[in-house]
């Protein structure tokens, strides 16, 4: 593995960060790690801690709206989980915030449609997959003096690569990094604009580009632990008005996910979600399984990265479930707990404000807690359920203590 590559953790290992207490005096528990759910139909990141009873406990709230936040969607972290990065669609911009006592230290206007922000493995730059300006934005980080600085982008509409290998149409949507010191980015936001770019680190350059009919991917990106292959999923909701006679893929819609070989770069396996709209995915912390779900079925796999062959079914993330998407909950993001006991799904609400309505539309705005032992359902945390406005989107889990394994990527 890559000496610079970020959390790849040895059993033992200690990492940043002090206890912290939630709860009050009487019934303190110390916590190993905080849940960052974006509430992106209220503007709202809800943090919980877990409590000695099995519950989560809220402990903060961070309205992003008075920031011009609007829309927080994604939350990444820096290596050491000391800053997060939101990144906040209809607000075209990416808030950085000091996680230990969530004081916003910067606010850079990236662009509309600003969809994820992700830190780099030595957290020396950030990229952010902006959609609606349909380019890829470099900020240079100096962690040591709180500074961002906009220093590059690339357009994908005048990019030489991009255009060659065929892609017209689209926008970077997600990506993450590679062990190899690339970022690999899908494009979309539809199936129909589906592609990959990718990026090399050192000089900001597109290194290489698939078009939609040879990689159709368009949403989730995690690179796999040990190996030098990585994972993107390619979703597309069902079309109720379309004839499957003569449009079978819209009327039925995709759910796939790609594992391309970054050593060799070339797709080595093409697999089936089980369900329709494949959206985010997770590996446990052991690095031993992939958690994969669809957002319109409301269902899923576990993956065995080693394999890469399906090794367990989720019936339904969301309580609600429905052979109607509109009667059922919608899944979109999963993060596990640095313990590896639990899986935190965000569940979309009534009214969501991304994604195609026919699959985004959810019962729970929230998100559930899946024990990853027994694969079932084990709590469903709603911070502003009965608000007809709340749409759970993106979610993050900032260990505080010590953990071992690996917790988010890139590893």
């Amino acid at each position: 593995m890559n000496e610079t590559t970020r959390r790849t953790f040895l059993a033992g290992t200690a990492v940043a960060g002090i206890g912290a207490l939630a709860g009050c005096a009487d019934d303190a528990v110390e916590a190993t790690y905080e849940i960052w759910g974006a509430d992106q139909g209220t503007n709202t990141i809800y943090i919980h801690q877990p409590t000695d009873d099995g519950g989560f406990e809220q402990v903060a709230e961070i309205d992003t709206g008075a920031e011009n936040g609007e829309v927080p969607h994604m939350v990444d972290y820096t290596s050491d989980y000391e800053y997060a990065a939101v990144a906040c669609t209809a607000g075209a911009r990416v808030l950085v915030y000091r996680t230990e006592d969530r004081e916003l230290v910067a606010n850079l206007e990236t662009g509309a449609g600003t969809h994820f922000a992700g830190f780099s493995p030595d957290d020396e730059f950030i990229h952010v997959d902006v959609i609606g300006e349909e380019k890829i934005v470099r900020v240079d980080v100096d962690l040591d003096d709180e500074t961002f600085e906009q220093v590059d982008e690339i357009d994908v509409r005048e990019n030489e690569t991009i255009l060659d290998a065929g892609i017209e149409s689209g926008a970077p949507i997600c990506h993450q990094y590679a062990q190899d010191g690339r970022s690999l980015h899908t494009m979309g936001p539809s199936y129909h604009d589906a592609a990959l770019v990718i990026v090399d680190h050192d000089d900001f350059s597109v290194d290489r580009a698939y078009p939609g009919d040879e990689i159709p991917t368009n949403c989730g990106t995690v690179g796999h632990p040990t190996e030098e292959k990585f994972y993107l999923t390619a979703g597309l909701p069902s079309d109720p008005d379309a004839d499957p006679d003569e449009d079978p893929v819209a009327a039925e819609g995709v759910g796939d996910f790609y594992v391309y070989d970054t050593a060799e770069d070339e797709v080595e396996t093409v697999g089936s979600t089980g369900g329709v709209d494949a959206h985010g995915f997770w590996l446990t912390p052991d690095g031993e399984e992939l958690w994969v779900l669809n957002r319109e079925t409301n269902d899923g796999l576990i993956l065995d990265p080693d394999t890469d062959e399906v090794i367990e079914e989720i019936d339904a993330f969301g309580p609600e479930q429905s052979d109607d998407p509109a009667e059922s909950d919608a899944p979109d993001i999963m993060w596990a707990s640095p313990d590896g006991e639990f899986m935190f799904v965000t569940l979309r609400g009534p009214n969501p404000l991304s994604g195609d309505p026919h699959a985004a539309t959810g019962i729970n705005p929230g998100y559930a807690v899946f024990e990853i032992e027994s694969r079932e359902r084990v709590d469903v945390v709603q911070p502003d359920g009965d608000n007809p406005d709340s749409d759970f989107h993106g979610i993050g889990v900032r260990p505080v203590g010590e953990w071992d394994g690996f917790t988010s990527p890139p590893y």
